[in-house]
């Protein structure tokens, strides 16, 4: 019995890193996982843009350095307050969750950063509508979720 328990255990978890190595994302996989979600404008290199309940969002990868991110523009840098920045910061912090608020080139963006090999389905799919709900909440709740972590603050940034 210990003979059997001894060949069966290695087997087995041979099997499960298998298993594993086969779930890993790909660039291909990817977008597989985006086109049933969103529709496919344009792509470019490692630059493709898709639309998503009228919200645009980007996916850039980096598949050298295991990386992917998708993001949405909001709005220009120079029509944000010194309030709205703050705001923002207390968002990222309680309400954003997975996607944050992120500034970049004079422009607010929702991004949802993560590593490529790691992410699942699930995570994928998430991230995509998190991206979109920031867009969407922008000026109301700053909310990806209807899930807040902690969020006991007395001004909720309206």
């Amino acid at each position: 019995m210990l003979n059997k328990l001894l060949f069966t255990l290695p087997l087995l978890v041979a099997l499960g890193f298998s298993a594993n190595a086969q779930k890993e994302m790909t660039l291909e996989r990817l977008k597989i996982g985006l086109a049933g979600e969103a529709k496919l404008i344009a792509e470019e290199g490692t630059v493709a843009e898709y639309e998503l309940d009228s919200v645009r969002i980007y996916l850039i990868t980096d598949v050298a350095s295991n990386r992917m991110r998708l993001m949405a523009g909001i709005v220009e840098e120079t029509d944000l307050t010194a309030k709205d920045f703050k705001i923002l910061l207390e968002a990222n912090y309680d309400r954003a969750l997975d996607a944050k608020y992120a500034l970049s080139d004079g422009v607010l963006w929702s991004v949802f950063v993560h590593s490529l090999k790691e992410l699942t389905p699930e995570g994928l799919t998430s991230g995509l509508y998190q991206v979109r709900n920031l867009v969407y909440t922008y000026g109301t709740t700053y909310t990806s979720t209807n899930f807040v972590f902690g969020g006991d603050d007395e001004d909720d940034g309206n």
